[in-house]
């Protein structure tokens, strides 16, 4: 457990000029000891999708940038709890939504969408599985690298009908009769099973 040296204030004023002036203890204060519960609060609702330190990390930085200019804003009107609450709220949540955009994808945000996603991924390694060893057994063999090269690495149909040598139209109905002949004996197969 990491000690820390006691850091005393008289004003939200003084404190902040100690944080502009790099005082060690001051940012300690900050960051660890008496703001670091809020600070830890506002990461999880915030952004609950990324780790909490990750978060107080980067607001650091943030605050930081540029010789304390952020902090330099504050007005000592203000109660500086709420101030760095309001302002580490806002700056969680955007920097949260800066994550989700850059990665393009749609934040889970509770532990029900995470099992649901975990359940949807086993789902569809059972069901890749099951296609890869039905295409394994599709005859005849220019159906099958036909439905796996669209399937399987999912390439554009043009490609695939240029390698082929068939027009692409040509390419949906060989990718249909495909189909339908690995539904059929996947289905039979079934059948035999039960």
């Amino acid at each position: 457990m990491k000690s820390f040296a006691k850091y005393r204030y008289t004003t939200d004023q003084q404190f902040v000029v100690d944080i502009i002036a790099n005082d060690s203890k001051a940012l300690e204060y900050l960051l660890y000891d008496r703001f670091r519960r809020l600070l830890r609060f506002n990461a999880m609702k915030a952004a609950p999708n990324v780790p909490v330190d990750d978060l107080v990390q980067e607001l650091y930085i943030y605050l930081s940038a540029d010789n304390w200019t952020r902090l330099k804003k504050y007005d000592p009107e203000l109660p500086f709890d709420r101030w760095l609450s309001v302002v580490s709220y806002r700056f969680f949540k955007d920097f949260s939504l800066r994550m989700i955009d850059s990665h393009r994808q749609i934040p889970i945000t509770n532990i029900k969408d995470q099992q649901l996603l975990n359940a949807g991924t086993i789902q569809m390694t059972h069901i890749m599985m099951d296609i890869r060893q039905g295409l394994d057994k599709l005859e005849p063999p220019r159906d099958r690298e036909i439905l796996t090269a669209l399937l399987v690495h999912d390439e554009e149909p043009q490609e695939v009908a240029d390698r082929f040598k068939v027009t692409v139209d040509n390419l949906y109905n060989i990718k249909r009769r495909a189909l339908a002949k690995l539904i059929q004996k996947h289905l039979l197969e079934l059948k035999i099973e039960n």
